[in-house]
């Protein structure tokens, strides 16, 4: 039965993706309720969670409405199922990926979800990514107080060599103390090693600006660092930089808001059902550090 499904919406989502830059744009209404999906999971093993959730109007302030009952599959190119499971009732299906990680690199991988009748699929695939080498920072001082973060300490830099072969697009994530950088302004994008396609740094070390953001705070003596580099599709490289223009936008000549674009796909083409969120999958190079005033690099 799962192979039957994962055969029957692999072959329907190749058709509609025809490129992984191509994304379906998804008007929303206001008032109208729309399943919401946040798939965005890795190679780690340990647990991997998908959260679903149901869209609310602009001006509707209660809490979100998890989306329950749903049956959750990701299917590996080899057939492979990976049951995601809603353990706590919240909306939050979790597959513990200890003893059975999904690590295939270069392989696609396909969602299924099957909510109140209507069946929803997306592609994504794991692509590779290069070991970080080393983590460095130095001293330095803000000529202003920042709002988060002290005005002197520490800023760091990571070190890592984009692979040769032009289209790798990964997503840097840091955390200060265990605490990841969560706000839109603090995603950071990489194509290649540089910032967008035709920067020619196909196979080079990082640029510096790329380096450098790993959060945009200075940090203290004793600090914890944690830098993740993920691989990630052409498809939620321009994803995210459009999350992050969408969340910066304001001011009177502003580009006027838009919904976000899409990779979930209603199997039913002429199902009203839509779906809004994104389904993506990473693999991740990870190195940590604890910050030694008696190691940093003098300020420049």
């Amino acid at each position: 039965m799962k192979n039957n499904i994962l055969i029957l919406f692999i072959t329907f989502v190749s058709l509609l993706l025809v490129s992984c830059e191509d994304v379906v744009q998804i008007e929303v209404q206001d008032g109208v309720s729309q399943l919401s999906v946040d798939a965005v999971i890795t190679n780690k093993a340990e647990p991997q969670t998908i959260k679903l959730s149901l869209s609310q109007a602009y001006f509707d302030n209660s809490p979100v409405k998890p989306a329950l009952g749903a049956s959750v599959i990701v299917f590996d190119e080899d057939s492979v199922a990976y049951e995601f499971v809603d353990v706590k009732n919240n909306g939050s299906y979790v597959y513990d990926a200890k003893t059975r990680p999904l690590n295939k690199i270069g392989k696609q991988y396909a969602l299924y979800v099957k909510y109140e009748g209507e069946e929803f699929v997306s592609l994504s695939k794991l692509n590779r990514v290069p070991k970080i080498d080393s983590i460095d920072y130095k001293v330095e001082r803000f000529p202003i107080k920042p709002e988060n973060g002290p005005q002197e300490g520490f800023l760091p830099q990571f070190y890592a060599t984009d692979f040769e072969g032009e289209g790798d697009c990964y997503w840097i994530k840091a955390a200060k103390n265990h605490k990841y950088f969560s706000k839109s302004s603090q995603i950071s994008v990489a194509y290649d090693a540089g910032f967008s396609p035709g920067s020619k740094s196909d196979g080079l070390l990082f640029i510096l600006p790329v380096r450098l953001s790993l959060g945009g705070e200075l940090y203290s003596d004793k600090d914890t660092l944690t830098v993740d580099l993920h691989s990630i599709t052409k498809e939620q490289f321009y994803y995210l930089q459009i999350v992050q223009q969408v969340s910066a936008n304001g001011g009177l000549f502003s580009t006027p808001l838009s919904n976000l674009p899409t990779n979930i796909i209603n199997r039913n083409a002429q199902s009203s059902k839509k779906a809004i969120g994104f389904f993506g999958i990473s693999a991740v190079s990870s190195m940590e550090v604890v910050i030694d005033k008696n190691k940093a690099k003098p300020k420049d």
